[in-house]
C-alpha cells in the first residue's frame, strides 16, 4: 500500500497495542515524575488535504521518545518537529489531522496552540479516544480550541477509518468493542462542556486561568462592608458570591460550598456568576444526581451573566438555582431588569436578602471566630430593593390585574376616567405547531424600549429549537410605530421557523404616513395584523388576566369601536391601485 515507507502496526502485539491505546475505557496512566503523560501513549496522523499542486503526505505514526535519558519528549512535540521539518510553502494552507489515545497534556496543548498561531497557514484536527485529565487539562483543552484546533472524541466512524489507515490488519475488518459507544458519548459532553464554557466564559487576553477553587470564608469586615441592602452603594466596586450546592442521589445529600469574588471595572477577567458556573461545570456533575444551588450575592447578576445562566440551566436540567441578592445592579436600566426577568423565567428563584439570610451568611461563610451576628445597618433599604424587584418582575409576568386589563385594553376612542395616558402592553401566547403551550408572558413598555422590542428579546432569550415550528400569537394595546415594525419583520425573517400574529386594540396615530407605512411594511412581510373583535378580548381575558372565574363582561359599544377600527386598517393595507379604480368607478 504504502511501500517501503509505511509505518503501520502490524496485526498481533502492535495491533493488541493499539486497541489497547484507543480503547475509551482503558485505566488512566500512572503519574511519575517529570512525566506527565502515559510513555506509550500513541499518536496518528495524516495531512489529507493540500493544494492541488501539492502532493498528499502519507498517514504516519507516533509514539513518544526520550530526547537523551531525563527529557521526556511526547507524541505531539514529536509531530510538530515534523511537520516544522518539512518546510512547508507559507503561500499554501496544510490541513493536519490527528488521532491521538489521549487528549494533549495541558503542556503540549499549549505548544501547539503557539504552532498554530505561528504557521496560520496550518490548520489542525484533534480527534481523541480518550481525555487525559491531569493537571491543568482543561485550561489546555480551551487555549488550543482559541487557537483555531478542531476538537472532538473519536467515534467507531474514527475507529474504523484509523484501522483501515494505520494498522496492518491482513484483511480483518474493524470489529468495534462493547460500550464503545457508550464511553464515546461520555467523552464527547464532557468534551463539549469545556469547549462550550471556554466560548461563553473566555475573558480578556491575558487574563489569569478562569477556573480556580473557591474561597473557604470572608472577613467579618468585608461582609460588613460589601452585603448591606442600599440603594447606592458608592465604592463598592466588587461582587461576592456565596454558594451552597446541594447534591441529592442515591445516598444521603451532600453538600459544598465556598466564595467566589470579582470586580466589575474594566481590569477585570471575569464575573464572580462565571467563575462560579466554570468551576462548577469541572465538577463532574452526574446525569443520575440532583442539584440545589443557591447564591447569596453583593450585586444581582449583569444581563450577561443572567444569559449565561439561563443558558447553563437549560444544559444541566437536573439543577435548581435560588438567587438572593443584598442589592440590585443598575435596577432602573431596561436591559438589566430584562436580565432578571430572563433569569425569573427559566426557574430561577429571585429574592432580595432578608434578617434571615443575612444571619445564615454569617454563620456559613464569615471567619466570625464566635462573634454574634450585629445586623447593624445591613438592612438599610431593603424594603425599597424588595418592591423594585417586585414591580420588576410583575412588569413582565402574568397575570394582568382586572382594571389593567379594562383601562389599557379598552377600544374606546377616549380614554375612561381618570383620563391618564393609556401605555403599552403586549400580551403573546407561544406554543409549538402541534397545539402545546410553552409560555404565556405579558410586557409592557420600560424607559426607551417598547414592550416589541422586550417581546423579541424574551423569544430570543429562549433559544427556541429551529427544526421545530412555532406559533406566536400577540395582543396588544395600540399597534407597532415604525421602529418596532421594522425590528419584527427582520425577526420574522430571520426565524422562519416562527409564525408570528398581531391583534391590536388600538391604531397607534395611523393619520400619520409613517405609522402607515409601518403597518404596511408589516402585512407585506406575512405579519398578519389584525384588530381585537370581542372574540379575541374574551380569549385575552381568559389567558392573561387575574379573572377569578368571572366571565368576560363587554364594554359598551365595544364591537362598534372594533369595526370602526378594522375599516382604518383595511384602508392602511388595501394596495394603493384598488383605491384607484374604486375612485375611477364612482367617477364614471
Amino acid at each position: 500500500m504504502w511501500g517501503d515507507r509505511q509505518h503501520s502496526l502490524e496485526q498481533g502485539p502492535g495491533m493488541k497495542a493499539l486497541l489497547r491505546l484507543l480503547r475509551p475505557d482503558a485505566p488512566a496512566p500512572p503519574a511519575a515524575p517529570g512525566l506527565l503523560r502515559d510513555p506509550w501513549g500513541l499518536l496518528l496522523f495524516v495531512a489529507p488535504f493540500l493544494p492541488a499542486r501539492a502532493r498528499p503526505t502519507e498517514p504516519r505514526q507516533l509514539r513518544p521518545s526520550l530526547l537523551g535519558p531525563e527529557v521526556p519528549c511526547h507524541a505531539e512535540s514529536r509531530l510538530l518537529e515534523q511537520i516544522q521539518s518539512w518546510d512547508l510553502d507559507p503561500k499554501l494552507h496544510y490541513r493536519v489531522t490527528c488521532f491521538l489515545s489521549w487528549s494533549p497534556c495541558t503542556d503540549c496543548a499549549q505548544d501547539m496552540a503557539q504552532f498554530l498561531k505561528e504557521n496560520s497557514h496550518v490548520s489542525l484536527s484533534l480527534f481523541a479516544s480518550r481525555l487525559y485529565t491531569r493537571g491543568h487539562y482543561d485550561e489546555g483543552l480551551r487555549t488550543l480550541k482559541r487557537a483555531g484546533a478542531s476538537m472532538a472524541i473519536m467515534t467507531s466512524r474514527e475507529f474504523e477509518h484509523c484501522w483501515n489507515a494505520f494498522v496492518h490488519h491482513k484483511g480483518n475488518p474493524f470489529q468495534p468493542w462493547p460500550g464503545l459507544a457508550t464511553e464515546s458519548q461520555k467523552f464527547s459532553e464532557k468534551l463539549q462542556r469545556i469547549l462550550r464554557i471556554s466560548a461563553a466564559l473566555s475573558g480578556p487576553k491575558g487574563c489569569p486561568s478562569l477556573t480556580q477553587d473557591p474561597m473557604e470564608w470572608i472577613r467579618p469586615g468585608t461582609f460588613f462592608f460589601h452585603f448591606p441592602s442600599l440603594l447606592y452603594a458608592y465604592g463598592r466596586k466588587s461582587c461576592y458570591l456565596c454558594f451552597q450546592v446541594k447534591r441529592e442521589g442515591e445516598g444521603p445529600p451532600s453538600y459544598d460550598w465556598g466564595v467566589f469574588k470579582n470586580k466589575v471595572y474594566f481590569e477585570a477577567c471575569y464575573h464572580a456568576e462565571f467563575c462560579f458556573l466554570s468551576w462548577f461545570c469541572d465538577q463532574n456533575l452526574s446525569p443520575d444526581e440532583h442539584y440545589h444551588v443557591t447564591w447569596f450575592l453583593s450585586w444581582s447578576p449583569c444581563p450577561t451573566c443572567a444569559e449565561e445562566v439561563v443558558r447553563f440551566l437549560r444544559e444541566y436540567r437536573n439543577v435548581t438555582l435560588s438567587i438572593f441578592t443584598a442589592r440590585l445592579y443598575y435596577f432602573w436600566h431596561p436591559h438589566f431588569q430584562d436580565g432578571l426577568y430572563r433569569l425569573w423565567s427559566a426557574g430561577v428563584h429571585l429574592d432580595i436578602m432578608s434578617f434571615e439570610d443575612y444571619e445564615y451568611c454569617w454563620d456559613t461563610f464569615v471567619d466570625h471566630n464566635g462573634m454574634r451576628f450585629q445586623s447593624w445597618d445591613l438592612l438599610r433599604d431593603n424594603d425599597f430593593l424588595a418592591t423594585e424587584l417586585e414591580n420588576i418582575l410583575r412588569t413582565t409576568m402574568s397575570p394582568l390585574q382586572q382594571e389593567i386589563f379594562f383601562y389599557q385594553f379598552g377600544n374606546q376612542p377616549r380614554a375612561p376616567k381618570p383620563y391618564h395616558r393609556r401605555k403599552t402592553y403586549l400580551c403573546y401566547q407561544l406554543k409549538t405547531h402541534e397545539g402545546h403551550i410553552t409560555a404565556k408572558v405579558c410586557l409592557q413598555n420600560k424607559k426607551k424600549r417598547h414592550a416589541e422590542i422586550r417581546f423579541i428579546d424574551n423569544i430570543m432569550a429562549r433559544k427556541l429549537e429551529k427544526d421545530q415550528r412555532f406559533e406566536i400569537t400577540c395582543y396588544v394595546t395600540w399597534s407597532p410605530c415604525p421602529t418596532c415594525a421594522k425590528e419584527l419583520v427582520a425577526f420574522a425573517r430571520k426565524h422562519s421557523h416562527i409564525s408570528l400574529r398581531l391583534f391590536a386594540s388600538r391604531l397607534y396615530f395611523h393619520w400619520l404616513q409613517e405609522n402607515k407605512q409601518g403597518l404596511k411594511h408589516l402585512h407585506a412581510s406575512g405579519i398578519p395584523v389584525a384588530v381585537m373583535s370581542s372574540l379575541e378580548f374574551e380569549d385575552c381575558w381568559k389567558e392573561f388576566v387575574d379573572n377569578q372565574g368571572k366571565p368576560f363582561q363587554p364594554w359598551n359599544k365595544l364591537e362598534q369601536y372594533s369595526k370602526n377600527i378594522t375599516r382604518r386598517l383595511q384602508k392602511i393595507l388595501k394596495p394603493q391601485n384598488d383605491l384607484e379604480n374604486e375612485f375611477r368607478n364612482l367617477h364614471l
